[in-house]
């Protein structure tokens, strides 16, 4: 049952500063997360937009300068990952992707045609190798294995979970928001520019079984100083596949070395980050996270054996799209989804619905916490966090079959791009679960998705070796099309008859960074932030909600669930 608590007074005052330049342990304060007070920021009168929108259509963000793939460059990398293919792992299949998602090249050493699961493998390698870094910080498929396994660092007992735990199914083939696509894709700018179903479809051309990837063998490729894509290699067969879904699993964690690693860094050759922003120079909780644990032979001659898969030529990287670019709470990005009003007719349980004008307010304040809060992941130390932030809308429509309509997204700086997704699963994920009474505490508690993700694990509490599963675990895999779950990834396998649920088209994160938006104590939407470390996604989501707080009664960290208070929100040590 929840704790009692007295009303905080302390809010009766007018503030000369907005709490986006209040220190943590103010913000902290003011949202009550520390659990000993509470107060009710809604009665107060709705921040003035201070950030300048600059929306015009012809004014959008430039292209030039900005580096780019060529089917020269193409040509180069795949020749260099096939010479080395050729001498040490002769079936191997090597994909090519460009920063946005684009597969820009399939190519077979051994000839013909890859098989759909190698296509799927080698694409979800490179794109998360993409996807993950930026131009401060390289990433590739074996940091992203090291960070979403059930103990932090792997195989260690008795630990909680890897930091992003589960994202391994974001980015979902069939998601309506974003994922990796192949050539003949046209980006839309829409609540659904992912879409591949009536009335944009075929739209998107998406990749048939991929998403992000935690197996060795996708790396990052630089250009001039700049991210201008990945490359991804499968055909090592390590670790085994899932048959009708990947060559190799991607859910278990390799920490030695691995030929398919090998061919990746030979094709990446001339293409490589800075020494500075590699991964082995980002710590998490204090473990310095991997790049790579393998080594190559680069060539000096070029081999082009095999040919290039037959749906995925060769090509050069198609011109970026351009989005709306716009200054939120004095942070500069790109509008990546259009700001609109909630299009549900009518109130929600007798209030109003979100307006153009509060989605604006809402993403201001989390932008303009990103912009002083230091970086978990970025290089060199110091800089602030950049992120995707979303505002998603409560249909409240029950299971009828509808999704929360996405009113907004913002990328502030230039934000790692699985973030885009997964910002709007983690939106959606807090929408489902607290509109529902799944504990029977008889009735909808506010959980935020880092409630959903403690309610995920293999073991409840999680970390704990020998508990028992948590309430949620399975349910990420279920609405990925997976049958098993993490606990046992030798035990996944693909659901045949899956179609997805169009509650949550593009599934579910069970990670931190997202609260409900509540009016008078009905929700009526969610703010979902991804970008960074955790900690740091949930203190830009939390800043966002400033006008829209949960009524401290419900909140989810008032409970108790089999013996052990839920979590609601965690802000880093020093922001």
């Amino acid at each position: 049952m929840p704790e009692k608590t007295q009303p905080l007074q302390a809010y009766k005052e007018r503030r000369l500063f907005p709490p986006f330049l209040m220190s943590r342990r103010s913000i902290a304060r003011s949202l009550n997360f520390s659990g000993k007070q509470s107060c009710d920021l809604l009665t107060r009168k709705p921040m003035k937009i201070r950030s300048l929108l600059i929306l015009v259509a012809a004014s959008l963000i430039a292209t030039s300068g900005f580096a780019q793939l060529t089917a020269t460059d193409v040509t180069q990398i795949i020749g260099h990952a096939v010479t080395r293919a050729v001498a040490i792992s002769p079936n191997s299949v090597i994909a090519v992707t460009d920063r946005e998602g684009n597969v820009l090249a399939v190519w077979v050493v051994r000839g013909g045609n890859a098989s759909l699961a190698e296509i799927a493998t080698a694409v979800s390698k490179a794109g998360t190798a993409a996807y993950l870094s930026s131009n401060q910080n390289a990433f590739t498929s074996r940091t992203a294995g090291f960070i979403i396994q059930q103990h932090f660092p792997p195989g260690v007992s008795n630990t909680a979970p890897g930091p992003l735990v589960g994202v391994g199914l974001s980015n979902l083939f069939f998601s309506d928001i974003n994922t990796f696509r192949g050539p003949g894709s046209v980006i839309v700018f829409s609540p659904t520019p992912g879409a591949i179903m009536p009335p944009v479809y075929p739209q998107i051309k998406p990749v048939i079984g991929a998403s992000l990837d935690g197996s060795p063998g996708g790396v990052p490729l630089y250009k001039n100083g700049q991210l201008v894509g990945g490359l991804g290699v499968t055909g090592d067969g390590v670790p085994g596949p899932i048959v009708g879904f990947r060559a190799e699993n991607p859910f278990i964690f390799i920490s030695g070395s691995d030929t398919d690693e090998d061919v990746a860094l030979a094709g990446q050759n001339g293409y490589v980050p800075s020494s500075g922003i590699l991964a082995t120079n980002v710590f998490i909780n204090g473990i310095r996270v991997p790049y790579v644990n393998s080594s190559t032979v680069f060539s000096q001659t070029i081999s082009l054996h095999g040919n290039a898969d037959s749906r995925y030529p060769i090509r050069a990287a198609p011109a970026p799209f351009a989005y709306p670019v716009a200054t939120f709470g004095g942070v500069s990005g790109q509008i990546r989804q259009p700001i609109i009003n909630d299009p549900v007719v009518g109130t929600i349980n007798g209030q109003p619905r979100l307006t153009a004008q509060e989605v604006t307010s809402i993403l201001s304040y989390a932008a303009s916490q990103t912009s002083i809060t230091r970086a978990a992941i970025r290089l060199p130390i110091g800089v602030p966090m950049n992120a995707f932030i979303t505002v998603v809308n409560n249909p409240n429509m029950g299971m009828s079959g509808v999704a929360p309509t996405v009113l907004g997204t913002f990328r502030t700086g230039e934000a790692t791009l699985f973030s885009w997704d997964v910002a709007v699963q983690k939106a959606r994920t807090v929408i489902f679960y607290s509109s529902h009474d799944f504990l029977n505490f008889g009735l909808n508690v506010a959980l935020s998705v880092r409630t959903v993700g403690f309610l995920s694990q293999c073991n409840y509490p999680p970390g704990i070796n020998g508990n028992s599963p948590g309430l949620f675990n399975g349910q990420q895999e279920m609405v990925s099309g997976l049958l098993g779950n993490h606990c046992d990834p030798n035990a996944i396998t693909p659901n045949t008859s899956f179609t997805p649920n169009p509650i949550l088209p593009n599934g579910i994160t069970i990670f931190p960074g997202s609260f409900g938006l509540y009016r008078n104590g009905v929700l009526i939407g969610a703010i979902g932030v991804s970008g960074d470390g955790v900690d740091q996604d949930d203190l830009a989501a939390a800043a966002g909600t400033h006008d829209f707080l949960a009524p401290f009664s419900i909140r989810a960290d008032q409970f108790f669930y089999r013996g052990a208070r839920l979590p609601y929100a965690k802000f880093p040590r020093d922001p």
